[in-house]
């Protein structure tokens, strides 16, 4: 009884210091000057449900997240600090690949963490040019059909 009671804590203090990790990391992106960021609360994107936002049906989406948030840049030091970043995410065992992209020189990987079950709490978005890294994290409770519904039936 007491190794399973020692197990669970360790559990707990393990996935603390990984949730932690990844904020610091973004906290880092946002303290740095040559790092662009924009930061959407969760009252700005429950306004969203009402927007018209180019045909997408994001309203069944919108009351699900929590924030978003956009870090790019162009400067070399701070891309180059952006995909060692992004790096660690890939090697994080918490987050799936959903999607990788290749288009010439650029390459876009989709992450995901998912809470128990089929839902989502984190996605991340990693765009990589030689001479550009863009992230683009949606954080919040969603399923793949969220997802999905957003783009709705375009028949």
């Amino acid at each position: 009884m007491k190794l399973k009671a020692l197990l669970i804590a360790i559990a707990v203090v393990v996935g603390t210091v990984v949730v932690q990790a990844q904020e610091q990391m973004f906290e880092k992106f946002s303290k740095n000057n040559d790092i662009s960021t924009v930061f959407i609360s969760k009252a700005l994107l429950s306004m969203a449900g009402n927007m018209d936002m180019g045909g997408a049906n994001i309203k069944s989406l919108s009351n699900k997240l929590e924030r978003m948030e956009i870090y790019s840049s162009e400067n070399k030091n701070a891309t180059a600090l952006m995909k060692a970043e992004a790096g660690k995410i890939a090697s994080d065992k918490s987050f799936e690949v959903l999607m990788t992209v290749k288009d010439k020189s650029d390459h876009i990987t989709f992450y995901a963490k998912r809470n128990k079950g089929d839902s989502f709490k984190d996605l991340i978005m990693v765009i990589n040019d030689p001479n550009e890294c863009t992230i683009i994290r949606i954080v919040g409770t969603f399923t793949m059909e969220d997802i999905q519904g957003v783009m709705g039936d375009k028949k």
